[in-house]
């Protein structure tokens, strides 16, 4: 057998060293108090040692730099100066203007206070001529006053009458042709021919009909003063049953019923009623005048 190799050595060399060559008159410590000198002295004796020089060379601010600064105040002040004189201009023009304020609420108030006077001066003369009147007159007036009162609908009423019912026809009944609904051209026949047969008051489902009344349609519905009711309608009339239940029945109106019932099966009744109560109408404002200006 062989012996074993013994490891292999190279030769140790040392590291590079540079030469280092040292001032013999360098001072050591000159670093150390440059760092002291920047740490303890700012820049400040700087800037007074330069205003000194300036002062010694006797050089202060330039010519421009004063007349600069002047001009700017100058301008400052002429801004603060016009401010002040539009401020002091529009107060005179807010006082003015609060003063016409105040006047047209005062008189407002003033012309309040005279249509105020005038209105209880106006009543105490009424109440004058009222009491004056007295008597059989006053009666006379006051029936005059109920009967328009009643025509216009402003007031309830109670009383015999007639009620007419009209109804949709049941399903499956009347002609294929006919939709055997209620429409608003029947329920205006019926009023009519109740106001003709001498009625004194009528609604409709509790509905007052006045002058100004309205029986329309709007799709299906039928609307009485734009109101949608619903059937059966019940039409109400106040009057004399036994004169308009004969002035009716033979009428227009009543061979109409006649044609409804049997053509397109609508179901229909007339029925004289003992007391029948009509509210009154809702009467809208349509025309007011005031009186004229110095009244």
């Amino acid at each position: 057998m062989r012996s074993p190799r013994p490891p292999l050595r190279l030769p140790f060399r040392s590291p590079l060293r540079l030469p280092v060559h040292v001032d013999p008159h360098r001072d050591p410590a000159a670093s150390t108090r440059l760092l002291t000198e920047v740490m303890t002295r700012p820049l400040d004796p700087g800037y007074a040692a330069a205003a000194r020089r300036r002062a010694e060379t006797g050089r202060g601010p330039r010519r421009a730099d004063r007349v600069v600064t002047t001009l700017a105040l100058l301008a400052t002040g002429a801004l603060f100066a016009v401010a002040g004189v539009r401020a002091a201009a529009a107060a005179p023009d807010a006082d003015r203007g609060r003063a016409a304020l105040v006047q047209r609420i005062e008189d407002g108030t003033a012309r309040a206070d005279g249509l105020a006077a005038r209105a209880g001066a106006l009543q105490a003369e009424n109440a004058r001529l009222a009491a004056a009147l007295g008597g059989a007159p006053a009666a006379s007036a006051d029936a005059q006053s109920s009967g328009l009162e009643v025509a216009a609908a402003a007031t309830a009423v109670t009383g015999p009458g007639l009620r007419v019912v009209l109804d949709d026809a049941p399903a499956g009944e009347g002609p294929a042709t006919s939709s055997g609904r209620v429409v608003d051209r029947d329920v205006q026949l019926v009023v009519n021919g109740l106001w003709a047969a001498g009625a004194e008051a009528v609604a409709v489902n509790g509905q007052r009909l006045g002058p100004l009344s309205s029986i329309r349609a709007a799709g299906e519905a039928v609307l009485v003063d734009y109101r949608p009711l619903t059937p059966p309608y019940a039409v109400a009339a106040i009057g004399d049953p036994t004169a308009m239940q004969t002035a009716f029945a033979t009428s227009v109106a009543g061979r109409y019923l006649q044609v409804l019932r049997d053509n397109y099966g609508l179901r229909t009744q007339v029925s004289p009623a003992d007391d029948l109560r009509l509210p009154a109408a809702r009467l809208d404002l349509r025309l007011a005048r005031g009186p004229a200006q110095g009244q």
